[in-house]
């Protein structure tokens, strides 16, 4: 059984505290988590696994399987934390349509002991947080301790800090586990929570190491030795944090959505071994462990202390696939069959039977028809003879609203699905427009390589074997396009939108662009992109595409027709 001890009162004792001398004796942890499920509640139906030469598509994860999981690991262990690093909303319809309540319901069906706040919980401003905190906090037989030390809301501001710093979260939690205490400090990534996210404009984001060795040094200043971190910094910076800390045991990260274990005979590309194991800066054994995304994978990570020092570790992570898998999956090491939980599948299944109604709701409307043309101008007299598509220039300007350090966006023509009829604007239509498992991502890039990119798009849309779902479109940019050049003298006059108004596109300056996941793949003839994101210089928002409009939509209110597009000059061959 866990049992909470208090946390920020020991902050008033550092002064005075003893610290005590714990034993040596042995203490075995089992600490069952899991990081970034996005509102992903339901399974995913044909996950690509393969055996030898023979590839399977299998039914994975689903938060109901999360939930039989977790149980089955406190069923089998003594003592156990169960942990979530974070990233729990946004990213399907579950959270677009219910504002968190799904997931907060699914959670409090495990009943976790504690949660990190990741970046996307942010994704709605201080205020969209809290509601998810509220909807988290009404079980009646559930306590999860939320922990986000480093995240600092404006006191009497932020609907987050209406009294105090710490009204809905804590910065540190401590356990009491078979007789040992056992303290937990939570870390959010502060860089990107403030740039790539929503959070209000007076909450800030310190420092995750200073933050770390100032918690790390109030829990020893009251005795604790057995310190863990439930971070949403990325595996890299859990890395780094375990090399430059000390007295840190042991790391349940997310953000990166990183799969550790030996998944790659599988076809899974795995990052590392779990657990990953460095030393802290005192020399002792630090363990890593992460639990890739979307509700498919459950941590289990084995701790084997001596005194306050952990002495070993191990586990697995458990890849969870349906019953009903075929046996050559189901004997696979780290593979894990197990049916749904039914009180979570019966929780879930109401929320889906909500879902065809509620889709229907109204979140705009639509002033007068947006057309969509993949490239070149209007041939139709209704949507205005001549000009560029409106459907994918609303598009684009959702997109860059959505990330708000960035300098303009890109869309690939065949990224949108239809055009907008006028009048209300649902839901429903939102995901008929952007229809495809995209997420947004967030590239570094030159002008250069920008008009290298765009020359790349135009030459594959004009290819015999190409499409021209590859002309790009986009907001906070405008160029000139002539079919008619030779290949990479195509595109001219790029310029960029900023607060100064429309400035040249400087070829060795680099630049915030957003777009999908599926161009910064490389895919529709955008070559450069792969190579950028081989570069490290591509980063992933985790934001489905459609959620980005849906968001974009509700705040707008009212959709007219774009006075303007990306494309100012189109100039067809022997025009």
């Amino acid at each position: 059984m866990v049992r909470w001890a208090a946390g920020l009162a020991g902050l008033f004792l550092l002064a005075g505290c003893a610290q005590s001398t714990a034993p040596l004796a042995p203490f075995q942890l089992t600490v069952a988590h899991i990081n970034d499920h996005h509102s992903n509640l339901l399974p995913h139906e044909a996950t690509q696994l393969r055996v030898g030469e023979q590839s399977y598509e299998v039914e994975t994860g689903g938060f109901a399987r999360v939930v039989a999981q977790l149980q089955a690991l406190r069923q089998q262990h003594e003592h156990v934390l169960t942990l979530h690093a974070g990233d729990a909303i946004t990213g399907t319809l579950f959270y677009t349509v219910f504002n968190g309540a799904a997931d907060a319901d699914l959670m409090n069906e495990v009943c976790f002991d504690a949660f990190a706040l990741g970046n996307h919980e942010f994704d709605n401003g201080d205020k969209g947080l809290r509601e998810f905190l509220n909807h988290l906090s009404m079980s009646d037989s559930c306590r999860t301790e939320v922990l986000a030390a480093n995240v600092k809301p404006e006191v009497g501001v932020s609907p987050l800090a209406q009294k105090t710093r710490w009204d809905y979260f804590q910065p540190y939690t401590i356990f009491s586990v078979g007789g040992e205490r056992i303290g937990l400090i939570g870390l959010d990534i502060a860089v990107k929570t403030k740039n790539s996210s929503q959070p209000d404009a007076t909450t800030l984001f310190a420092d995750e190491l200073t933050t770390a060795r100032y918690y790390i040094n109030a829990l020893q200043q009251q005795g604790i030795g057995k310190i863990g971190l439930l971070t949403h910094i990325q595996y890299k910076n859990d890395l780094r944090l375990a090399a430059e800390l000390p007295a840190v045991d042991f790391i349940i990260g997310g953000d990166s959505h990183t799969l550790l274990g030996d998944f790659d005979a599988y076809g899974l590309a795995s990052d590392g071994p779990y657990p990953t194991k460095v030393l802290n800066r005192d020399g002792d054994l630090v363990c890593i462990a992460q639990a890739w995304q979307y509700s498919q994978v459950v941590g289990e990570l084995q701790l084997r202390f001596a005194g306050d020092r952990v002495q070993s570790c191990g586990g697995q992570p458990h890849l969870l696939v349906s019953e009903n898998a075929p046996q050559e999956i189901q004997q696979l090491p780290l593979v894990t069959a197990i049916a749904p939980d039914a009180d979570a599948a019966t929780l879930l299944e109401s929320y889906e039977a909500e879902l065809s109604t509620l889709t229907q709701t109204q979140i705009a409307v639509v002033e007068q028809r947006l057309c969509m043309e993949r490239m070149g101008p209007m041939q139709v007299e209704d949507c205005g003879l001549g000009r560029q598509s409106d459907a994918h220039a609303v598009v684009a300007k959702a997109f860059l609203a959505s990330a708000p350090q960035a300098d303009f966006a890109l869309q690939n023509g065949g990224g949108v699905r239809t055009e907008l009829s006028a009048g209300p604007l649902t839901i429903a239509d939102a995901y008929q427009l952007l229809p495809f498992a995209n997420t947004l991502v967030e590239i570094q890039i030159t002008g250069a390589e920008v008009k290298q990119v765009l020359e790349q798009a135009l030459a594959y849309a004009l290819s015999e074997s190409g499409s021209d779902g590859a002309y790009p479109h986009g907001a906070g940019i405008r160029f000139d396009v002539d079919l008619g050049a030779e290949q990479g003298e195509r595109f001219s006059q790029l310029q960029v939108l900023t607060d100064d108004g429309w400035q040249v596109m400087a070829d060795d300056r680099t630049y915030t662009m957003v777009t999908n996941s599926f161009l910064a793949s490389g895919s529709d003839g955008w070559h450069l992109l792969a190579e950028l994101k081989r570069e490290g210089k591509v980063q992933d928002t985790y934001v489905n595409y459609a959620q980005s409009f849906v968001d974009w939509a509700r705040k707008t209110k009212l959709i007219k027709r774009p006075e303007a597009h990306s494309t100012q000059r189109f100039k067809a061959p022997q025009q």
